[in-house]
């Protein structure tokens, strides 16, 4: 089955969302893009898909993902 990824990453002194194909926002905090991004997850577990969400650290580490679904 396909899954979804997003993460959320520090891009100079700024936050945004990355996938497949996809950057963008801006967020000045990571909970706020954390926030932003769990909102766009929403929208591809409502049509039944699965969803794994990255969200690098404070000090640029990327731990493993969080399923959303």
């Amino acid at each position: 089955m396909t899954e979804v990824h997003y993460g959320v990453v520090r891009v100079g002194d700024h936050w945004s969302i990355v996938g497949d194909s996809l950057r963008f926002g801006h967020y000045h905090s990571r909970r706020q893009a954390s926030e932003a991004a769990s909102r766009l997850a929403e929208q591809s577990t409502g049509i039944g898909l699965p969803v794994l969400l990255h969200v690098q650290d404070e000090d640029f580490v990327l731990p493993g993902p969080t399923r959303l679904s």
